[in-house]
């Protein structure tokens, strides 16, 4: 229980009872009040007809005034701020970066009392959540999350942040909750006008993923005021940023519409931006019929721009929607072309080749993509597809040279790939290239004995790194191939 909610509480018992029963509660609390703090209790009494309210702090002993501590907070932060006080970087000279050592190459020394100031500081704003004192709180938390403290080391001066602080254990905070304190005072006390720019400004700043809308409607005691006004308003603001946690928020404030059509609306509405927000209905599956998703699923193929490699994703869990709508095949077919024309990669040129008709008409249609990324293919020696699925919303499709050159095999174009992809004359400077992955590739389209021997194994392993083969990946939105291990379904598509 908060303060705010304890005061409510108390106050609506003190109105149920007379003068005389309060008289005797009071004269009963002081019968056990402590021996030692008996002169504390009568000081209590007499500042009760001051109109200087005082505050008691953690121990239960008078505090200074609350706006007294509000003014020395603040010149602390703004000496703090200007760099008037600084931390100390001393050189850790048993750090050995050769070995990759555990411990951190500078140590940190608060000659000044940073850590002391801001800890004051970081309980404060708590306090201010609770008495609702929440344009004092915000201030302070905001310039804290802000602030750029200066570190003064030989080796060249650098800026912490308050999280630095706690990571290198200068400060000694729970500093989710600091952040949570602050935009829950940010959210009383800005103008709902200036709610959304307000709030987001801060959770940009605190850098940490953990701060959510959901998050912050639980932080206090009672419901955020006005929260049916303020999200479609948040929705609306976050449409027009851009960014890891734009990203983030948006997908949480839209999944809390719990309306899958309104949800949709804000989808189509902003797929140039955020295209991510079709992906997320089609994976939240929110007891909406399959026939229901392959329409969403559709949807967002024809809204999504192409270039996106999000698209692709999208196109198939839509694939596994038909499946499971026993759709048309056609459906089907135009999910695997639209995932491999958003992620021109060899596990989609695969899945799309060969489950499609008309294998002839669909590797014209496949070659088309391939020119277009061959135009405008990665100028970097590294595939991108050794990332994880975790990049941006916006990813666009760029397959690197070497994914270019590997889908020109898979097209059957093997002299020309052969004179321009394996063409080192040197035995040496082949990282990065075309090379050793090419030559696996040549060497088992050669082969005609059984791949059941060590040297025609390790081909088949370097092609499958090349190709970024994986069973549960090329299965996605393809049904019937659950019973087939690794090797065997690479070399079922490969033959």
């Amino acid at each position: 229980m908060n303060l705010t909610n304890f005061l409510k509480q108390t106050d609506a018992l003190m109105a149920q009872y007379s003068t005389e029963q309060l008289i005797a509660f009071i004269h009963e609390i002081g019968r056990v009040f402590p021996e030692h703090r008996r002169e504390e209790f009568l000081e209590m009494l007499k500042s009760v007809g001051n109109k200087t309210r005082k505050a008691i702090n953690k121990n239960g002993s008078i505090d200074i005034d609350f706006d007294e501590t509000y003014s020395r907070i603040r010149d602390n932060l703004k000496r703090i701020d200007s760099q008037e006080v600084t931390i100390t970087g001393i050189l850790n000279e048993e750090y050995d970066d050769w070995y990759d050592d555990s411990d951190e190459e500078f140590y940190y020394e608060d000659n000044s009392g940073i850590s002391d100031m801001l800890a004051e500081a970081c309980d404060f704003v708590h306090i201010c959540m609770d008495r609702e004192r929440y344009k004092e709180g915000f201030e302070v938390g905001n310039q804290m999350l802000a602030m750029e403290i200066l570190c003064d080391n030989e080796y060249g001066d650098e800026e912490l942040s308050l999280g630095d602080l706690v990571c290198h254990e200068l400060l000694n905070c729970d500093l989710k909750q600091v952040v949570l304190d602050t935009v829950y005072c940010a959210y009383h006390a800005v103008p709902p006008a200036e709610r959304q720019e307000t709030l987001y400004g801060v959770i940009v700043n605190a850098k940490m993923d953990e701060i959510t809308l959901e998050a912050i409607m639980q932080h206090g005691d009672e419901e955020l005021p006005a929260l049916e006004e303020f999200l479609p308003l948040w929705i609306t603001y976050l449409c027009g940023k851009t960014g890891h946690d734009a990203d983030r928020l948006i997908s949480e404030a839209v999944g809390l519409l719990n309306d899958v059509s309104l949800e949709v609306r804000y989808a189509e509405k902003y797929a140039a931006v955020h295209p991510g927000l079709y992906l997320n209905i089609l994976e939240n599956e929110k007891c909406v019929s399959a026939n229901d998703m392959v329409t969403v699923g559709i949807r967002a193929m024809r809204t999504i721009p192409g270039k996106y490699m999000i698209r692709s994703r999208a196109a198939l869990k839509t694939a596994e929607y038909v499946i499971a709508a026993d759709g048309e095949r056609s459906i089907l077919e135009k999910c695997y072309f639209a995932a491999y024309e958003s992620d021109t990669s060899a596990l989609n040129y695969l899945r799309v080749l060969l489950n499609s008709g008309e294998n002839e008409k669909k590797r014209e249609e496949l070659q088309k993509i391939l020119m277009k990324s061959s135009v405008h293919k990665s100028g970097g020696s590294f595939s991108m597809y050794e990332r994880s699925y975790s990049f941006s919303e916006r990813e666009e499709n760029r397959p690197d040279s070497n994914m270019v050159l590997l889908l020109r095999f898979l097209d059957g174009q093997f002299g020309e790939v052969l004179d321009e992809g394996l063409n080192k004359s040197e035995a040496l400077g082949w990282t990065g290239t075309f090379m050793k992955q090419g030559m696996a590739l040549y060497l088992l389209y050669l082969y005609e004995g059984q791949w059941n021997g060590k040297g025609i194994a390790a081909m088949e392993e370097i092609a499958k790194s090349a190709i970024r083969f994986s069973a549960e990946e090329y299965r996605k939105g393809i049904c019937g191939l659950e019973g087939i291990g690794e090797n065997d379904l690479f070399c079922q598509l490969f033959f």
